[in-house]
C-alpha cells in the first residue's frame, strides 16, 4: 500500500498509466506491452531489474519517482547555461593567462608554461605505461577462446542470452555496409542470438531504402533478424547525428521485438551500438555474453563493455598526420581500459550495455540533443546509478526499513573486453591535403564532445543539491571530480599547452632566433670557422646555467617529453605488429562445437526496409556461406588490414624494424605537431 500511496503524489501528471501489483512479477511485460501498442511512459520505456527496490519503481514507467528527471543542458535555465558556458570560461582564463604573463611578466610565463608542460607530461606517461600494460591485455585476450567458455555456462543462461546490434549511418558505402555485416555474421552468436538494425536517416532519401533493402535480401540470413529504420529529419528537439539516431533505433527495436524481449531477462540482452565501419572480433558477443553472465545481475546491469578501438583499416594510406592521430587514440583508449584506478574509462565509438541499463528511469535511452553519444552516454549512466541509490536510501528512509541503505556510491563500471575492434581513419579520394581537412574537421566535430565537461557539472550541481553536498560520502565526490579532470585535460588543458608553447614560440623565441640569424651567426655556424660550432655549444650550456630555475625547469620538463613517447611508440608498435601478423585473429574462429539453432525464436515480421527473415539456416551453413564468399581481396601490400576475417602471418624482422622507424617517426613528428586532432 505505502508504494501505491507514493504513485498517487505529482497530481500533475497526466493522465498515468493504469495501476499494476508491484508485488507481482510482471512490471518488465507490463512496460513492452505499452511500448508495442505504442503508449508512453513518464520515465522509462522499462525500468530496472537492479534491485528489489529498483523493480517497484520500474515496469509502468516509474510513477513513483514522479515527472521524468530530464537534465539537460539545453534547458532555459540560469544553472543549464552556466554549466554550458564553463569550458569556453575556462579555456578562456588558461588562453589568456598565456598571453598576459608572456608580454608582462616573462618569469611568471615560464613557471606557467613548465606547470602546464609537466601536467600533459605525467599524462602522456600515465597514458604509456598503462597501454603496455594494456598490450599485453590484449594479447591475453585474443588467445582465449571466449565462445568455447559461454558453452560451458549453464543451458539455461545460455538460451537467455541475445543481442541487438545498432548501426547509424548516414551516406555510408553499401560495400562498407555489407563487410561491417558479415563480420558481425562471423560470430558464433549471430545466426540464433543477434538481431541487427540498419539505423537510417530519412534524410538520406529514396537511396537509404533502396540500399537499405537490397542489403537486407542479401545479409538476411546471418542473422536471428536483420531491420532497418529511418529516423526522421527535423524532429524538435533533435541534433541531427549518431545520438538522436541511435535512440530512434533503440526505440523501433523495443517496437519490433517487445513481445519477445517482455519474456526475458533484461540483464541478459546486450545492446552493441557500432559504427557503419566498426570490425567487431567475431568472438566479442561469446566474449560478451560470457563476461556478463558470469556477473551478478545488478553488477552486470550497471556496467558498459568496451573493445579497444584500433583505427587501423587504413593506417598505411593515410597522411601521417592522420596516422599520428590513429595512434594518440590507440594509446588512450587501451590506457583507459587497462588502468582505471585513477581515471575512469568512457564508452568510446563501439561498446555494449544490458537493456536494464539502456532502459533505467534515469537513463531512457540515448539523448536526442547531445554530438559525444558514446561519452554523453556514459556520464548518464555515471550519475543514473548515484540517482538510484539516492533514491532508494530516500524511500527506505521515508518508510522505516529496518535495513540500512547501501551508501550512495559509483556502482557503474566500464568492462574491458580485450578483443580489438577495427575501424577507419576519415581519408578523402581527392589528395593528401582533402584527407588532411577532413581529419581537422572531424577533429573539430570531436572537440565539442568539450560540452560534456558541462554536463557533468550541472548533474553533479542538481545531485549535491537533492541529497546535500555533505550527505555524499567521499569517494563519490573524488569519482565525480576525476571525470571532470579528465575532461578538462583531455580538451581544455592539453590545447592550453599546445597554445603556450606557439605564442611564446612566436613572441619570445622567434624574434631572437631572427636577430641571431640577422648578426651572421648563422653563416658563421654553417662555415664552422675558427670552432664556431663548438664556441655555440658552450655558449648554450653556459646560458643554460645562467637561466635561472625557472626556465631550467621548464627545457627539463620539454625535453623529457621524447623519452615518454619512446614507450609511447613502441607500445603502438607492438600492437600494430600483431594485429598485422595476425595474432589477434588467430582464435576468430572457436573450436567448440558447432550448436543447433535454438534460442531466439525467428522474427518474421515485414520491416520497414522491406526485408524479413528468411528460413533459419544451420550454423554450419552459414559458415560454410561466409568462408565461400569473397569478402574482399586478400591484401596486396604488407599493411593493408581492411579486410573482414584478416588473419595475415609472420613477417621478417627488416619489415618490423620498419614499421617502428614509421611509428617513431609518425609520433615524434606528426605527434607534436597534431594539436588536438588527436582527440
Amino acid at each position: 500500500m505505502a508504494a501505491r500511496e507514493v504513485r498517487k503524489r505529482r497530481s500533475n501528471l497526466a493522465p498515468p498509466p493504469p495501476e499494476i501489483d508491484v508485488d507481482a512479477d510482471i512490471p518488465v511485460q507490463s512496460a513492452f506491452a505499452r511500448i508495442v501498442s505504442g503508449g508512453t511512459t513518464p520515465r522509462s520505456t522499462l525500468g530496472s531489474p537492479l534491485t528489489s527496490h529498483a523493480y517497484r519503481r520500474s515496469g509502468i514507467g516509474d510513477l513513483a519517482g514522479g515527472k521524468r528527471r530530464n537534465i539537460s543542458l539545453s534547458e532555459v535555465e540560469l544553472l543549464p547555461w552556466v554549466c554550458c558556458m564553463a569550458p569556453a570560461i575556462l579555456q578562456f582564463v588558461l588562453y589568456s593567462t598565456v598571453i598576459v604573463t608572456s608580454l608582462f611578466f616573462p618569469t611568471a610565463c615560464y613557471v606557467y608554461m613548465a606547470s602546464l608542460a609537466a601536467c600533459i607530461n605525467l599524462w602522456i606517461f600515465n597514458l604509456a605505461s598503462s597501454s603496455f600494460w594494456g598490450s599485453f591485455q590484449l594479447r591475453k585476450g585474443t588467445a582465449t577462446d571466449w565462445h568455447a567458455l559461454l558453452q560451458k555456462l549453464p543451458d539455461e543462461d545460455k538460451a537467455e542470452a541475445c543481442h541487438i546490434v545498432l548501426l547509424p549511418n548516414f551516406k555510408e558505402n553499401e560495400k562498407m555496409l555489407k563487410e561491417t555485416l558479415d563480420n558481425l555474421g562471423r560470430s558464433r552468436m549471430a545466426l540464433n542470438s543477434m538481431k541487427v538494425v540498419l539505423a537510417m536517416e530519412a534524410r538520406e532519401g529514396t537511396p537509404a531504402r533502396e540500399k537499405a533493402a537490397r542489403i537486407i535480401k542479401e545479409k538476411a540470413h546471418l542473422f536471428s533478424d536483420l531491420i532497418a529504420c529511418y529516423h526522421p529529419e527535423g524532429l524538435t528537439g533533435e541534433v541531427a547525428g549518431k545520438s538522436s539516431n541511435t535512440q530512434w533505433a533503440f526505440r523501433e527495436a523495443l517496437r519490433r521485438y517487445g513481445s519477445m524481449l517482455a519474456k526475458r531477462d533484461p540483464s541478459k540482452v546486450f545492446l552493441t551500438v557500432a559504427d557503419a565501419d566498426t570490425l567487431l572480433h567475431p568472438q566479442y558477443f561469446s566474449a560478451l555474453a560470457y563476461q556478463g553472465l558470469t556477473m551478478s545481475p545488478e553488477e552486470r546491469s550497471w556496467c558498459i563493455f568496451q573493445s579497444p578501438i584500433l583505427l587501423f583499416r587504413n593506417i598505411f594510406s593515410v597522411p601521417f598526420l592522420t596516422r599520428a592521430t590513429a595512434h594518440a587514440t590507440l594509446i588512450f583508449e587501451l590506457a583507459s581500459l587497462a588502468n582505471q584506478t585513477v581515471m575512469p574509462a568512457f564508452a568510446y565509438s563501439a561498446y555494449s550495455m544490458t537493456l536494464a541499463l539502456a532502459c533505467h528511469p534515469e537513463v531512457d535511452g540515448w539523448d536526442v540533443d547531445v554530438i559525444a553519444e558514446d561519452h554523453h552516454m556514459f556520464c548518464k549512466c555515471y550519475f543514473a546509478a548515484l540517482w538510484e541509490s539516492a533514491h532508494e536510501c530516500q524511500e527506505r528512509t521515508k518508510h522505516g526499513a529496518a535495513q540500512a541503505a547501501p551508501p550512495i556510491a559509483p556502482r557503474l563500471k566500464v568492462q574491458p573486453i580485450y578483443l580489438p575492434a577495427l575501424s577507419y581513419l576519415v581519408e578523402s579520394s581527392e589528395g593528401y591535403m582533402a584527407s588532411l581537412t577532413a581529419r581537422f574537421q572531424q577533429a573539430r566535430r570531436h572537440m565539442q564532445g568539450v560540452i560534456e565537461l558541462g554536463y557533468v557539472l550541472l548533474q553533479y550541481s542538481r545531485f549535491a543539491t537533492s541529497v546535500g553536498t555533505f550527505k555524499l560520502p567521499f569517494r563519490t565526490h573524488v569519482g565525480i571530480v576525476l571525470i571532470v579532470i579528465k575532461i578538462f585535460v583531455l580538451h581544455i588543458l592539453s590545447t592550453a599547452q599546445c597554445f603556450s608553447m606557439i605564442f611564446v614560440g612566436a613572441v619570445s623565441v622567434t624574434p631572437r632566433i631572427f636577430r641571431w640569424v640577422m648578426d651572421g651567426n648563422l653563416m658563421l655556424l654553417l662555415k664552422d670557422e675558427s670552432g664556431f660550432l663548438w664556441s655555440a655549444l658552450s655558449l648554450a650550456t653556459s646560458s643554460f646555467r645562467d637561466s635561472g630555475t625557472v626556465v631550467q625547469a621548464l627545457i627539463s620538463v620539454l625535453s623529457s617529453i621524447s623519452c615518454v613517447f619512446l614507450v609511447y611508440s613502441f607500445v603502438c608498435w607492438i600492437v600494430m605488429v600483431d594485429l598485422i601478423e595476425g595474432r589477434y585473429h588467430a582464435l576468430a574462429e572457436s573450436a567448440a562445437p558447432k550448436s543447433p539453432a535454438r534460442a531466439m525464436q525467428p522474427v518474421r515480421e515485414v520491416s520497414e526496409g522491406g526485408g524479413s527473415t528468411p528460413p533459419t539456416s544451420t550454423e554450419d551453413e552459414v559458415l560454410q556461406r561466409l568462408a565461400s564468399a569473397k569478402l574482399k581481396e586478400p591484401p596486396k601490400e604488407p599493411g593493408e588490414v581492411f579486410a573482414p576475417g584478416f588473419v595475415s602471418g609472420p613477417r621478417s624482422l627488416a619489415w618490423r624494424l620498419a614499421v617502428l622507424c614509421q611509428v617513431l617517426n609518425d609520433t615524434i613528428t606528426g605527434g607534436r605537431k597534431r594539436g588536438r586532432m588527436a582527440v
